[in-house]
């Protein structure tokens, strides 16, 4: 399954990395779907990468030499998020002490990326609706038309279908989004994308370390194969992260992996969530245990790899045993 070599790194500057052939022959469709000026619609569970597609539709068309502009509907608060799209004069609200060009009119020639456009509420989306209709917009404070000529991508991590029945979202934008849908399968369902796709992460890590290039054994390349990875190529490069981050060796190992603890009780999102407190101590506890594991027990080197006084270090340990939380193969640890 394993479709590179242990030390051969993908080139992430030809747009999405795809080893997996369903994900490669989702490439090939967003190569042909950018040949033309029409919108597209990419779904997908969060984290799956729908901004780089975007981006790549961008890149291999005509317009990759204007603009492109992001927007990310979900991080903007309502009342700001219509004249961000659309501009507005000066005085056209309390506080507009100066004209502004909307997002729309930056992107002008170029792309428009319209990111989780599922939290948009109804009354602007009949505003954005006329826009994609008339290829038009006014800003706010203001009768004049501007002419567009922008191509509109919109992302959405839900089903849009379901929005439309149960009222939470306009269907006729619907319509007007979806003419050309692109879906993005889940990292666990293209299994072969996770190992070019985290050789290219720790490739990114090393060099801001500035770090020599470091690779993973074929041990950890499986275990990252086996991993559902719920939270999909998000969740993938925080692990990257996190993990290259604390390990001093030269090449990373099934053991170097730093999985998020999850919480036995846990189901899922709906599952309770932990203080922040709580997660501290469980990451706390991981990394101590494997810098343990890796010193055979041996207290003073381990409290070297994590660059605290052996007296810091058997304080932490006293602790988070008084707290309940077990270190694996207590017995090792005794001894300096």
């Amino acid at each position: 399954m394993l479709m590179l070599e242990a030390n051969e790194i993908p080139n992430p500057e030809s747009g999405p990395i795809v080893q997996d052939p369903k994900s490669r022959r989702v490439k090939a469709l967003a190569q042909k779907l950018a040949s033309n000026n029409l919108t597209v619609l990419i779904s997908g569970e969060s984290g799956t990468g729908k901004e780089v597609f975007a981006r790549f539709i961008h890149d291999v068309s005509v317009r990759r030499a204007k603009p492109f502009v992001a927007v990310n509907c979900a991080a903007i608060p309502e009342n700001m998020l219509e004249a961000i799209l659309f501009g507005h004069e000066k005085g056209a609200f309390t506080g507009a002490q100066t004209g502004r060009r909307g997002k729309f009119e930056q992107a002008q020639g170029g792309t428009l990326l319209l990111d989780e456009m599922s939290e948009m509420e109804l009354g602007l989306q009949a505003k954005l609706l006329r826009v994609l209709q008339e290829r038009e917009v006014e800003r706010l404070g203001s009768e004049a038309p501007i002419p567009l000529d922008v191509r509109v991508l919109a992302t959405t991590n839900k089903d849009l279908k379901k929005e439309v029945v149960n009222g939470r979202f306009r269907e006729d934008l619907y319509y007007r989004l979806n003419v050309l849908p692109l879906l993005l399968p889940p990292l666990r369902e293209r299994p072969g994308d996770i190992a070019a796709l985290a050789k290219v992460m720790l490739s990114s890590v090393d060099a801001g370390l500035c770090n020599q290039p470091r690779y993973f054994t074929p041990a950890a390349l499986e275990r990252l194969v086996a991993h559902s990875w719920p939270g999909n190529v998000r969740e993938l490069e925080n692990l990257i992260q996190r993990s290259a981050v604390l390990c001093a060796e030269s090449v990373i190992d099934a053991g170097d992996l730093l999985f998020e603890v999850v919480p036995q009780d846990a189901a899922g999102l709906s599952g309770n969530l932990l203080s922040l407190e709580e997660e501290v101590r469980r990451c706390e506890q991981q990394v101590i245990t494997r810098a343990l594991a890796l010193t055979g027990g041996n207290r003073q080197e381990a409290a070297v790899r994590l660059d605290v006084s052996t007296r810091t270090l058997r304080h932490k340990i006293a602790r988070l045993r008084d707290e309940g939380m077990e270190l694996t193969n207590t017995c090792e640890y005794e001894h300096e």
